[in-house]
């Protein structure tokens, strides 16, 4: 298999920027709130909230599931199991990136293994998830709170799908 010149670029570089700046961002919002970092640990419904603006507020909250808090419950099992799930993934995915032909691709693929691999490490020390953007009041439909590591990984994926479009309808015009 034949790795493309700029492989480490979008398997490295690109992933260590997206968990930096997510373990810097559940940092300093922990250290704002003045609650121990493994606050998800000793309480999984810390509530804490704080109105800053018009169009996000913080919220913090511990995610013991997996998007949109689908399958959260406190369970050792669960919480190795996601683990080791993502952990697996990340590997699937260095693979197909390594076969990737276009750079959106690559792109996206690198944005979803940081955020997997930024959410694992959550999960691995802390049991859950920590959360803290929440968008409800720009978007009231949208209740959810999320964090950088989610947003990586919903960007790589709306990536991957424009860059399926977008290799599909340059097939076709080639032939």
């Amino acid at each position: 298999m034949k790795i493309y010149r700029h492989y480490w670029l979008y398997a490295l570089i690109i992933p260590v920027i997206v968990i930096a700046l997510d373990q810097w961002s559940k940092y300093a919002i922990i250290a704002m709130f003045e609650v121990p970092a493994n606050i998800c640990e000793i309480n999984p419904f810390p509530g804490l909230f704080k109105d800053i603006g018009p169009v996000i507020d913080w919220a913090l909250v511990c995610n013991q599931g997996v998007s949109f808090g689908m399958l959260s419950g406190d369970s050792s099992l669960k919480r190795w199991g996601l683990t080791i799930f993502a952990a697996v993934m990340c590997g699937v995915l260095w693979y197909a990136l390594a076969r990737s032909k276009d750079a959106m691709t690559r792109l996206s693929i690198g944005l979803i293994i940081g955020g997997a691999i930024g959410n694992g490490i959550d999960r691995a020390l802390y049991g859950a998830v920590t959360d803290f953007i929440s968008v409800e009041q720009l978007i009231p439909f949208f209740p959810w709170v999320f964090n950088i590591a989610d947003s990586a990984i919903t960007c790589g994926v709306i990536g991957l799908l424009l860059a399926g479009f977008w290799v599909d309808y340059k097939d076709k015009a080639q032939s």
